[in-house]
């Protein structure tokens, strides 16, 4: 998502008034010299809430319609912000905005008004008018800080390509998900041989028959309940729900991962009950695995699960299009 680097209040009025000292001249006509006073003023003060009013429709602007997001967003933006504070945040710059709206209308009519006609009222009425809006402005300043650091926050959420096929991978840490990734993308997300390697959403993307298909490795979905879930497999679990298409388990049939067999195929059998996207097992770092441990893994997950080692074939990624529907 894009990144905005929201103003201060002391320096967006401080910008504002520069701007309003720039832009804000008036050709010398044949009105009377209070008249030219009044108008000058005016013009001041209009630049001056425009240039406010762009900058804090930015602001509202810089951060998304939570409501109009893609499922995937709304459950994972959660899990990374707190929305609501968000929205709160936005609804008050949003009565700011319409208040200084307000404000230059009622200053515009009284110093049209022929009872407004010194100077010394227009000045009243222009350093009263600077007050009240700088004092606004002035207010948002732990609302203007929440949005920055929602921006900063939401500057790390993946972009997500929601209108393409998906394909999650999915098992426990150090089954070498992120190595799958990268043999079928070329993606360079990283790869260690320790546990939790994948530290948030890693996407890649490969072409079939002229059609792309996005993978993403998921943080490892540990053996317990979703109540004791940290954000990051929170993520895993949002992305499993609103964007998957398909479900690749991976499966280490060697003892490396430090998991049984038996432990992954409970993990297997809770994920295909939890979630209703169709799953594809894969048994990763065949050519590192005995005979007989391979001999055992289709024991437990049965002979249909692909088998994937050093030498990544094009088997993988033909049976994963014919999945997510894409024709031979």
């Amino acid at each position: 998502m894009q990144f905005y680097h929201l103003q201060k209040p002391k320096q967006l009025i401080e910008t504002a008034f520069d701007h309003a000292r720039k832009n804000a001249h008036i050709k010398r006509t044949r009105a009377s010299d209070i008249q030219h006073r009044k108008a000058k003023v005016i013009n001041r003060m209009e630049y001056f809430a425009a240039y406010l009013d762009k900058q804090l429709d930015m602001m509202i602007r810089s951060v998304p319609r939570f409501d109009e997001l893609h499922p995937f967003y709304q459950e994972l933006l959660p899990e990374t912000l707190e929305v609501g504070k968000v929205k709160r945040a936005v609804s008050q710059l949003v009565s700011v905005q319409k208040l200084i709206k307000k404000q230059v209308y009622l200053v515009r009519r009284n110093m049209h008004s022929p009872s407004t006609d010194a100077i010394a009222s227009s000045k009243r009425a222009s350093a009263a008018f600077f007050g009240r809006v700088s004092s606004m402005v002035e207010s948002l300043e732990e609302n203007i800080e929440l949005l920055q650091q929602a921006n900063q926050l939401l500057k790390e959420v993946p972009d997500i390509k929601t209108d393409m096929p998906t394909v999650v991978l999915a098992g426990f840490p150090n089954t070498g998900k992120t190595t799958i990734l990268a043999r079928l993308t070329g993606s360079k997300a990283k790869i260690a041989a320790y546990p939790f390697t994948t530290k948030s959403l890693q996407l890649g993307y490969f072409m079939h028959r002229y059609h792309e298909i996005q993978v993403m490795d998921t943080p490892g979905l540990l053996d317990r309940e979703k109540e004791d879930y940290n954000n990051i497999e929170k993520k895993a679990l949002a992305a499993l729900r609103n964007l998957a298409n398909l479900l690749v388990f991976v499966v280490d049939p060697t003892p490396a991962a430090g998991y049984t067999l038996q432990e992954q195929h409970k993990l297997y059998e809770k994920v295909r009950a939890r979630f209703t996207v169709p799953v594809m097992v894969v048994f990763n770092k065949c050519d590192l695995a005995k005979e007989d441990q391979i001999e055992q893994a289709q024991k437990v997950f049965g002979k249909e699960a692909m088998l994937e080692g050093q030498g990544m074939s094009t088997t993988l990624k033909e049976e994963i299009a014919s999945k997510v529907g894409i024709k031979r």
